[in-house]
């Protein structure tokens, strides 16, 4: 028997039997994990084939939100695009009978269902998840042998797929690397496995993977989430960047004929660059700046905030689930950094939305120092920006 799977149940719930400790100590970003179902996960709740068909048949796309891919032979843009960069529905069906891979990347921007999922595992990672959604016809094979330069969780949520993963060849690639066929051989294969419905699949970046549906009865359907990661270096390069704020050495021009020398020549002036970073970097500012850049790029979530309207007098509200929320100084005011940016109040307000953030139930009567029309506004503020729902 199959239940559906609550995203509020996290990383753990999505790897069970294995848990997200034992995920990040062994796993993470150094070798593959398979978890197969263990008998009570089912994924059809997040999408399944029937919607995809639905959303394609429903909505507009462009090629940007939707595309197709092939092994061989590759299929070309100009396949399923109409001149004006629109999804031409019927050659986008046409293709997937042809043995084209549907592909809806980013899907979790329309479907809330993917959003949650995202929004539960980011507060576990703390770093961005996407979803891209792969619908793969019977007996087919949408992409060659390659590695992704982000780290993906798979979860098959309909039909089989037999993937093969290699050798890595390329340890931690950044972010904006791009794949090259045949550059890199694969290696020997170190894993071989049939995903089944319920079935999650860790592969890190840079190890080269394949998959193919070989069942010829019916599509295979799976999400990919990709975890995408703020690196040592992108911490370090903001690091240097604020100390050179401060150092004026950091901001001296290189020496003139710099560019017949060589990097012993040069050595004094870069230890010396070097002590001026260490000295001069705020590690606690650059924290800051991270943690405030993953909150507020977040899409906030405001489900509820137009059918409640203006919310009525002595309307009881707490913290919204799966929303990344927290306190920063702005100056006479007090910020709440929430998704889609922060939200200025005044400092008054302070007490109560601690008590608010630890997941106390509050509301107008809690800002009663602001007055009561700034009290009203506040809740209404809360709940308008996706941070509160009512209780």
């Amino acid at each position: 028997m199959t239940s559906s799977f609550d995203p509020a149940l996290g990383l753990s719930g999505l790897i069970a039997p294995f848990d997200a400790a034992d995920f990040f100590d062994r796993y993470w970003e150094k070798k593959p994990l398979h978890a197969p179902n263990p008998g009570d996960r089912d994924f059809t709740d997040l999408v399944s084939t029937a919607r995809m068909d639905a959303l394609l048949s429903d909505q507009v796309f462009t090629g940007d939100m939707l595309s197709m891919a092939r092994a061989e032979p590759r299929i070309e843009p100009g396949a399923y695009l109409s001149e004006n960069g629109l999804v031409d529905r019927g050659l986008a069906a046409r293709a997937y009978q042809e043995g084209a891979t549907l592909i809806m990347p980013q899907l979790h921007w329309r479907e809330r269902s993917l959003a949650e999922l995202c929004r539960a595992l980011e507060l576990e990672f703390s770093h961005a998840i996407q979803t891209n959604i792969y619908l793969t016809p019977p007996n087919a094979q949408g992409f060659q042998t390659h590695y992704d330069t982000h780290d993906v969780l798979v979860l098959q949520v309909e039909g089989t797929k037999r993937w093969r993963l290699y050798d890595t060849p390329v340890g931690a690639p950044f972010r904006g690397e791009q794949f090259t066929p045949n550059a890199v051989a694969a290696g020997e294969i170190t894993l071989e496995l049939v995903m089944n419905p319920g079935d999650v699949l860790y592969v890190p970046r840079g190890l080269m993977h394949d998959a193919v549906n070989a069942d010829t009865d019916g599509p295979s359907l799976h999400i990919t989430t990709g975890i995408l990661v703020k690196t040592w270096a992108d911490f370090l390069l903001e690091a240097v960047s604020e100390a050179a704020l401060k150092s004026p050495a950091l901001r001296a021009a290189l020496p003139p004929g710099f560019t017949e020398m060589d990097a012993a020549e040069l050595k004094p002036q870069i230890d010396a660059a070097m002590t001026a970073v260490s000295d001069n970097a705020d590690f606690d500012a650059v924290l800051a700046l991270f943690s405030d850049q993953f909150v507020t790029t977040r899409q906030a979530d405001t489900s509820g905030a137009i059918m409640l309207g203006q919310p009525p007098e002595g309307l009881q509200i707490k913290r919204r689930l799966l929303v990344p929320l927290h306190l920063a100084d702005d100056g006479d005011h007090v910020a709440l950094v929430a998704p889609g940016g922060p939200i200025s109040l005044d400092r008054p307000a302070e007490p109560a939305l601690e008590r608010f953030l630890d997941g106390e139930v509050i509301s107008a009567v809690d800002f009663a120092e602001m007055g009561e029309d700034k009290a009203r506004d506040t809740v209404a503020k809360l709940l308008a920006f996706g941070a509160a729902e009512a209780v």
